[in-house]
């Protein structure tokens, strides 16, 4: 039973831990008080002006299954022209999603790998400028919805006080973001009756900005 427990809890952090200037931000990320992984938020700024990269990496150990997920959003002139989300358990890819613009629709989005290879493509037919990566660059004061990389699908979002936001995500699970001027402190969401907590290890201290 404990080993059930423990699958489901790993499986479950990794598709859950998702997600200024050049630099990066670090994360403890916490079950039950105990630090079981980290978090990497990164800023990549190309030559061009108006092109930017955000990029996430995470790691986690749980019992026996060890975990890494990332995610890539490229957008030019502050508009998504893709994203790339994966995540693996034990070394195999449990699922990949591809989020990409398109000639018919504005974006396609394709997934694969174990959990993924059945699923059938979808399309976005709204322009996207705010993804659940964005929300570790910056608060999402005045916005009512973030695009998930990876469900393909848009997240409400609704603020519950000040510096405080409540995010649904397509399961029905809701993640909470704390921000402090401007940046995401930490995020806390229900996993398995399980408290998970991700917080900015360094405080802001060499914090992006």
């Amino acid at each position: 039973m404990k080993m059930r427990v423990s699958r489901f809890v790993a499986i479950g952090l990794i598709m859950l831990v998702f997600s200024v200037a050049r630099g990066q931000n670090v994360y403890d990320v916490m079950i039950a008080g105990r630090t079981i992984g980290s978090l990497r938020v990164f800023d990549e700024k190309g030559v061009d002006s108006n092109a930017e990269t955000h990029r996430i990496e995470s790691n986690f150990k749980v019992m026996f299954y060890k975990g890494t997920y990332s995610t890539q959003t490229n957008y030019i002139q502050g508009k998504l022209v893709s994203a790339t989300c994966a995540h693996h358990v034990n070394g195999d890819l449990k699922e990949k999603t591809l989020t990409k613009s398109s000639t018919r629709t504005l974006y396609e989005v394709l997934f694969s790998g174990e959990d993924g290879e059945d699923k059938p493509s979808v399309v976005v037919n709204k322009p996207i400028s705010t993804t659940i990566t964005s929300l570790y660059y910056k608060e999402p004061v005045n916005i009512t919805e973030v695009y998930s990389e990876r469900y393909g699908k848009m997240c409400n979002v609704r603020k519950l006080s000040e510096g405080k936001y409540g995010v649904t995500l397509p399961d029905g699970k809701e993640g909470v973001y704390f921000y402090k001027n401007g940046l995401c402190r930490e995020v806390k969401t229900d996993l398995a009756g399980f408290k998970l907590r991700i917080v900015l290890k360094n405080d802001g201290k060499t914090a992006l900005r």
